[in-house]
């Protein structure tokens, strides 16, 4: 009788790409009748818990653009080796994987999905529910402490103090922790630069003195940063108790995060709080709200998108009474509210991390890997997906997207990869 060997596959890291992953190899080795034994190893306690967090508690899953350069657009680092893996696996095929194990998505107003329920949990029980199915063997509390290459061609996963594990195929989807980057190294790796994204701004000022929670729907944001060009962002943006945060912020912090860590997160910010793109038409307004409420006090006329209690912060700011007649207003009174209004010139002092979407960017050398099947150029039968790698995208589910995307190539390759002997 001959005696069929299972392939052994060790995925490290039980988050999102990592469980992604080890789905896929077991749905192609099923498929294709290949004899597979996976293991992922968890080193904390608890599975998959950013996609628990992500979205408030909701999961985040992915963001509705279905046109793959357009998506590509979102990643800081990442965007152009991403091409090819989005050609295989976008978020519409995101889309179908869960729709068809009956789990629906919704998508917002600004593009980012959800499951229908609102609940993260959906997420999480439907890829327990299949790893279940699969009899994929999820194991938490193991801590890969080094990996080795044997001389047969397989690698050795040394795990807590004294247990071991020999593996086919290994797949490295630890996210941003250190220990991941370490482990590439062991098996000769490099990474980049690693740096903090997708952080909001720490700022002391007099205009967003106890206004935590305004927000504004559409305000431009421009970042200045001593040695490095001006980044720019728009969308809604939302005050808070140490300064700034919202969408458009987020965006700008992901395009600068190694600029804002090399300046120790000191920079000028500039604030376009009405998002209106020319000055004089922002002028325009202004001018417009004066002459239709000349007998009316600054503090009670002001442009719709703006809050009452923000305007007479700014006009705090401006050293301007909010009782003063608009018709008592001069035109250097008026240029100096236009100056807060447009150009609004607030120092950074420092970053505070977005709990909900916590993101590094950095990681394995993209030159190093292989995007066709996600596996090492310099260590054959080591594999790599999601925040492990120098690939980060902006807050709206384009995270866990490229997530998605290069565990599902990597589980696809290492399913149909033969075992070693």
């Amino acid at each position: 009788m001959k005696i069929v060997k299972k392939q052994s596959i060790a995925i490290i890291g039980g988050g999102a790409s990592g469980i992604f992953a080890s789905l896929r190899c077991a749905e192609v080795a099923k498929a294709e009748k290949i004899n597979v034994d996976i293991h992922v190893f968890e080193g904390s306690s608890k599975l998959l818990k950013k996609v628990r967090i992500s979205g408030g508690g909701r999961c985040n899953v992915t963001h509705h653009i279905f046109e793959v350069n357009n998506f590509c657009l979102n990643y800081p680092r990442g965007r152009k080796e991403l091409l090819s893996p989005f050609q295989n696996f976008q978020a519409s095929d995101t889309v179908d994987w869960f729709e068809k194990r009956g789990v629906e998505l919704k998508y917002e107003s600004d593009g980012r999905m959800f499951p229908v329920t609102d609940n993260s949990e959906t997420i999480i029980d439907c890829f327990m529910q299949e790893a279940n199915n699969h009899g994929i063997k999820l194991l938490n509390k193991m801590n890969v402490k080094s990996l080795k290459k044997l001389g047969n061609g397989k690698i050795s996963l040394f795990i807590n103090e004294d247990e071991s594990f020999i593996a086919d195929s290994v797949l490295i989807a630890t996210g941003s922790m250190p220990g991941g980057y370490r482990l590439a190294q062991n098996l000769g790796h490099s990474t980049t630069e690693i740096a903090p994204s997708l952080f909001t701004f720490k700022i002391e000022d007099a205009i967003l003195k106890d206004l935590s929670g305004t927000s504004f729907p559409q305000a431009s944001l421009t970042l200045k940063i001593d040695g490095a060009k001006p980044f720019e962002q728009n969308g809604p943006l939302l005050i808070t108790h140490w300064g700034l945060s919202g969408p458009a912020l987020l965006k700008l912090s992901a395009w600068a995060a190694r600029e804002m860590m090399h300046t120790n997160y000191q920079a000028k910010l500039i604030v376009n709080w009405l998002g209106i793109g020319h000055q004089n038409d922002a002028e325009k307004l202004l001018r417009t709200i004066k002459s239709n409420n000349t007998k009316t006090s600054v503090g009670n006329a002001y442009p719709n998108e703006l809050t009452k209690r923000f305007w007479q912060q700014l006009l705090i700011k401006c050293g301007i009474s909010k009782e003063k007649n608009w018709s008592e207003i001069s035109n250097k009174e008026l240029n100096l509210i236009l100056n807060n209004l447009f150009n609004c010139e607030l120092n950074v002092l420092g970053k505070s991390r977005f709990k909900e979407e916590f993101v590094e960017c950095g990681g394995i050398n993209l030159k190093e890997i292989n995007f066709k099947t996600m596996e090492s150029k310099i260590c054959p039968g080591l594999y790599f997906s999601g925040e492990v790698m120098d690939i980060d995208g902006i807050t709206g589910g384009f995270n866990f997207q490229s997530a998605w995307t290069s565990g599902w190539i990597a589980g696809n390759h290492m399913a149909q990869t033969k075992s070693k002997g």
